[in-house]
Protein backbone atom coordinates (compact mmCIF):
# COMPACT_ATOMS: atom_id res chain seq x y z
CA UNK A 1 0.00 0.00 0.00
CA UNK A 2 1.11 3.56 -0.74
CA UNK A 3 2.87 5.02 2.30
CA UNK A 4 0.65 8.12 2.20
CA UNK A 5 -2.43 5.93 2.47
CA UNK A 6 -0.78 4.15 5.38
CA UNK A 7 -0.26 7.53 7.01
CA UNK A 8 -3.95 8.42 6.64
CA UNK A 9 -5.13 5.06 7.97
CA UNK A 10 -2.78 5.23 10.96
CA UNK A 11 -4.10 8.71 11.73
CA UNK A 12 -7.69 7.47 11.59
CA UNK A 13 -6.91 4.56 13.91
CA UNK A 14 -5.22 6.93 16.37
CA UNK A 15 -8.25 9.26 16.28
CA UNK A 16 -10.71 6.39 16.79
CA UNK A 17 -8.65 4.94 19.65
CA UNK A 18 -8.25 8.28 21.38
CA UNK A 19 -11.94 9.06 20.84
CA UNK A 20 -12.93 5.76 22.45
CA UNK A 21 -10.65 6.42 25.41
CA UNK A 22 -12.16 9.90 25.77
CA UNK A 23 -15.68 8.44 25.65
CA UNK A 24 -14.76 5.89 28.30
CA UNK A 25 -13.46 8.67 30.55
CA UNK A 26 -16.64 10.70 30.04
CA UNK A 27 -18.88 7.77 31.00
CA UNK A 28 -16.78 6.97 34.05
CA UNK A 29 -16.96 10.57 35.23
CA UNK A 30 -20.72 10.56 34.68
CA UNK A 31 -21.04 7.30 36.61
CA UNK A 32 -19.43 8.92 39.63
CA UNK A 33 -21.24 12.25 39.45
CA UNK A 34 -24.64 10.58 38.93
CA UNK A 35 -23.91 7.40 40.92
CA UNK A 36 -24.92 5.35 37.90
CA UNK A 37 -23.47 1.83 37.58
CA UNK A 38 -24.69 1.52 33.98
CA UNK A 39 -22.36 4.33 32.91
CA UNK A 40 -19.50 2.61 34.72
CA UNK A 41 -20.24 -0.63 32.87
CA UNK A 42 -20.33 1.19 29.50
CA UNK A 43 -17.02 2.87 30.32
CA UNK A 44 -15.42 -0.48 31.16
CA UNK A 45 -16.70 -2.13 27.98
CA UNK A 46 -15.42 0.68 25.76
CA UNK A 47 -12.06 0.83 27.54
CA UNK A 48 -11.28 -2.83 28.16
CA UNK A 49 -13.10 -4.65 25.35
CA UNK A 50 -13.00 -2.26 22.38
CA UNK A 51 -10.42 0.53 22.58
CA UNK A 52 -7.45 -1.36 24.02
CA UNK A 53 -7.69 -4.88 22.55
CA UNK A 54 -9.00 -3.91 19.11
CA UNK A 55 -7.63 -0.47 18.25
CA UNK A 56 -4.44 -0.48 20.31
CA UNK A 57 -3.32 -4.10 19.88
CA UNK A 58 -5.07 -6.29 17.30
CA UNK A 59 -5.45 -3.86 14.40
CA UNK A 60 -1.98 -2.25 14.78
CA UNK A 61 -0.21 -5.62 14.95
CA UNK A 62 -2.22 -7.03 12.05
CA UNK A 63 -1.55 -4.02 9.79
CA UNK A 64 2.12 -3.85 10.84
CA UNK A 65 2.61 -7.41 9.64
CA UNK A 66 0.45 -6.95 6.55
CA UNK A 67 2.33 -3.80 5.50
CA UNK A 68 5.70 -5.30 6.51
CA UNK A 69 6.61 -2.40 8.76
CA UNK A 70 9.90 -2.48 10.66
CA UNK A 71 9.51 -3.79 14.20
CA UNK A 72 11.27 -6.09 16.63
CA UNK A 73 9.98 -7.84 19.74
CA UNK A 74 13.32 -9.16 21.02
CA UNK A 75 16.99 -8.17 20.56
CA UNK A 76 18.53 -9.64 17.42
CA UNK A 77 21.85 -7.86 17.01
CA UNK A 78 22.58 -6.97 20.65
CA UNK A 79 23.83 -9.06 23.55
CA UNK A 80 20.92 -9.52 25.94
CA UNK A 81 22.95 -8.92 29.10
CA UNK A 82 24.10 -5.53 27.80
CA UNK A 83 20.56 -4.48 26.91
CA UNK A 84 19.22 -5.61 30.29
CA UNK A 85 22.03 -3.89 32.17
CA UNK A 86 21.46 -0.55 30.43
CA UNK A 87 17.69 -0.67 30.90
CA UNK A 88 17.97 -1.61 34.59
CA UNK A 89 20.43 1.24 35.19
CA UNK A 90 18.00 3.60 33.44
CA UNK A 91 15.13 2.45 35.69
CA UNK A 92 17.21 2.97 38.83
CA UNK A 93 18.43 6.42 37.79
CA UNK A 94 15.04 7.62 36.55
CA UNK A 95 13.22 6.43 39.68
CA UNK A 96 15.85 6.85 42.39
CA UNK A 97 13.88 9.36 44.49
CA UNK A 98 10.57 7.59 43.86
CA UNK A 99 12.02 4.25 44.97
CA UNK A 100 13.27 5.84 48.19
CA UNK A 101 9.85 7.32 48.93
CA UNK A 102 8.17 3.96 48.24
CA UNK A 103 10.54 2.21 50.64
CA UNK A 104 9.54 4.73 53.31
CA UNK A 105 5.86 3.84 52.84
CA UNK A 106 6.69 0.19 53.55
CA UNK A 107 4.28 -1.14 50.93
CA UNK A 108 4.20 -4.93 50.94
CA UNK A 109 5.73 -6.89 48.09
CA UNK A 110 2.39 -8.61 47.49
CA UNK A 111 0.56 -5.29 47.16
CA UNK A 112 3.19 -3.93 44.79
CA UNK A 113 3.03 -7.03 42.57
CA UNK A 114 -0.77 -6.69 42.29
CA UNK A 115 -0.35 -2.98 41.59
CA UNK A 116 2.37 -3.60 39.00
CA UNK A 117 0.24 -6.10 37.10
CA UNK A 118 -2.89 -3.91 37.15
CA UNK A 119 -0.94 -0.82 36.05
CA UNK A 120 0.30 -2.68 32.96
CA UNK A 121 -3.12 -2.19 31.37
CA UNK A 122 -2.36 1.54 31.25
CA UNK A 123 1.36 1.36 30.45
CA UNK A 124 1.91 -1.56 28.07
CA UNK A 125 -1.15 -1.92 25.87
CA UNK A 126 -0.62 1.21 23.75
CA UNK A 127 2.86 0.14 22.66
CA UNK A 128 1.69 -1.83 19.60
CA UNK A 129 -0.25 1.22 18.38
CA UNK A 130 2.41 3.85 18.95
CA UNK A 131 5.67 1.92 18.57
CA UNK A 132 5.23 -0.82 15.96
CA UNK A 133 2.50 0.90 13.96
CA UNK A 134 2.49 4.71 14.09
CA UNK A 135 6.24 5.16 14.58
CA UNK A 136 7.45 3.15 11.52
CA UNK A 137 4.78 4.74 9.33
CA UNK A 138 5.90 8.21 10.40
CA UNK A 139 9.49 7.16 9.81
CA UNK A 140 8.74 6.01 6.25
CA UNK A 141 7.05 9.32 5.50
CA UNK A 142 9.16 11.86 7.37
CA UNK A 143 12.44 10.25 8.48
CA UNK A 144 13.81 9.24 11.87
CA UNK A 145 14.03 12.58 13.69
CA UNK A 146 10.59 13.81 12.69
CA UNK A 147 9.01 10.42 13.45
CA UNK A 148 10.42 10.51 16.98
CA UNK A 149 8.94 13.96 17.56
CA UNK A 150 5.56 13.30 15.91
CA UNK A 151 4.97 9.93 17.59
CA UNK A 152 5.92 11.30 21.00
CA UNK A 153 3.67 14.32 20.49
CA UNK A 154 0.73 12.05 19.62
CA UNK A 155 1.52 9.95 22.68
CA UNK A 156 1.40 13.01 24.93
CA UNK A 157 -1.80 14.33 23.31
CA UNK A 158 -3.48 10.95 23.76
CA UNK A 159 -3.21 11.45 27.52
CA UNK A 160 -5.51 14.46 27.26
CA UNK A 161 -8.31 11.96 26.61
CA UNK A 162 -7.49 10.31 29.94
CA UNK A 163 -8.73 13.39 31.82
CA UNK A 164 -10.62 11.29 34.39
CA UNK A 165 -8.42 8.23 34.82
CA UNK A 166 -5.19 10.25 34.67
CA UNK A 167 -5.99 13.93 35.30
CA UNK A 168 -2.34 14.81 35.96
CA UNK A 169 -1.61 13.95 32.32
CA UNK A 170 -3.58 16.97 31.15
CA UNK A 171 -1.25 19.50 32.78
CA UNK A 172 1.29 21.30 30.54
CA UNK A 173 4.25 20.17 32.65
CA UNK A 174 3.32 16.50 32.51
CA UNK A 175 2.45 16.77 28.81
CA UNK A 176 6.01 17.91 28.22
CA UNK A 177 7.34 15.16 30.50
CA UNK A 178 5.34 12.50 28.60
CA UNK A 179 6.66 13.87 25.31
CA UNK A 180 10.30 13.71 26.41
CA UNK A 181 10.08 10.33 28.13
CA UNK A 182 8.45 8.72 25.10
CA UNK A 183 11.24 9.99 22.87
CA UNK A 184 13.61 8.23 25.28
CA UNK A 185 11.47 5.07 25.11
CA UNK A 186 11.54 5.09 21.30
CA UNK A 187 15.31 5.58 21.29
CA UNK A 188 15.74 2.69 23.70
CA UNK A 189 13.44 0.62 21.48
CA UNK A 190 15.34 1.15 18.24
CA UNK A 191 18.64 0.61 20.08
CA UNK A 192 17.60 -2.46 22.08
CA UNK A 193 15.51 -3.94 19.24
CA UNK A 194 12.97 -5.12 21.80
CA UNK A 195 9.39 -3.97 22.22
CA UNK A 196 8.99 -6.47 25.07
CA UNK A 197 11.81 -5.05 27.20
CA UNK A 198 11.08 -1.38 26.50
CA UNK A 199 7.39 -1.76 27.31
CA UNK A 200 8.34 -3.48 30.57
CA UNK A 201 10.70 -0.62 31.41
CA UNK A 202 7.95 1.90 30.67
CA UNK A 203 5.47 -0.06 32.79
CA UNK A 204 7.95 -0.31 35.65
CA UNK A 205 8.59 3.44 35.60
CA UNK A 206 4.85 4.09 35.48
CA UNK A 207 4.02 1.70 38.32
CA UNK A 208 6.72 3.18 40.54
CA UNK A 209 5.61 6.72 39.71
CA UNK A 210 1.98 5.97 40.59
CA UNK A 211 2.88 4.55 44.00
CA UNK A 212 5.26 7.42 44.73
CA UNK A 213 2.39 9.85 44.03
CA UNK A 214 -0.07 7.99 46.24
CA UNK A 215 -1.95 5.86 43.68
CA UNK A 216 -1.93 2.09 44.11
CA UNK A 217 -4.02 -0.67 42.52
CA UNK A 218 -3.68 -3.32 45.23
CA UNK A 219 -7.00 -5.09 44.81
CA UNK A 220 -7.54 -8.33 42.93
CA UNK A 221 -10.56 -7.08 41.01
CA UNK A 222 -11.92 -6.88 37.46
CA UNK A 223 -9.06 -4.56 36.42
CA UNK A 224 -6.50 -7.07 37.66
CA UNK A 225 -8.01 -10.03 35.78
CA UNK A 226 -8.60 -7.98 32.63
CA UNK A 227 -4.96 -6.92 32.67
CA UNK A 228 -3.77 -10.51 33.02
CA UNK A 229 -5.88 -11.58 30.04
CA UNK A 230 -4.98 -8.70 27.69
CA UNK A 231 -1.34 -8.16 28.65
CA UNK A 232 -0.72 -11.89 29.05
CA UNK A 233 -2.05 -12.52 25.54
CA UNK A 234 0.03 -9.65 24.14
CA UNK A 235 3.30 -10.77 25.73
CA UNK A 236 2.55 -14.39 24.89
CA UNK A 237 2.10 -13.45 21.23
CA UNK A 238 5.29 -11.37 21.15
CA UNK A 239 7.34 -14.10 22.81
CA UNK A 240 6.06 -16.79 20.44
CA UNK A 241 6.70 -14.56 17.41
CA UNK A 242 10.21 -13.85 18.68
CA UNK A 243 11.04 -17.55 18.90
CA UNK A 244 9.59 -18.05 15.44
CA UNK A 245 11.68 -15.12 14.23
CA UNK A 246 8.62 -13.43 12.77
CA UNK A 247 9.76 -9.88 13.51
CA UNK A 248 10.10 -7.53 10.56
CA UNK A 249 13.65 -6.45 11.19
CA UNK A 250 16.46 -5.04 9.10
CA UNK A 251 20.10 -5.09 10.24
CA UNK A 252 21.25 -1.73 11.65
CA UNK A 253 17.69 -0.41 11.29
CA UNK A 254 18.38 2.10 14.06
CA UNK A 255 20.90 3.84 11.79
CA UNK A 256 18.41 4.21 8.91
CA UNK A 257 17.41 7.84 8.62
CA UNK A 258 16.40 8.28 5.00
CA UNK A 259 12.76 8.58 3.97
CA UNK A 260 11.72 5.68 1.77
Amino acid sequence: MNKRKQLIISGLIFIIYTGLILTSNVFMKMSISENNETYEMISGIIFGFIAIPIFSIIIPIWLSKKWQLDFSFWPKGKKLWIVLSILIIYILIANFEAIKSIMDTKISINDFIIHYISAMLFHVTYYPLFVIFIFPIMRKNFGLTASLLITSLLFALYHLAQFHFFPAGTTPLLQFFLFITFIVSLLFYIWSESLILVSLVHSTNGAIGLVANGTIFNEIDFLFYLTIIIVGALFGYMIVQSFRKKDNYAENWWLKTKIE
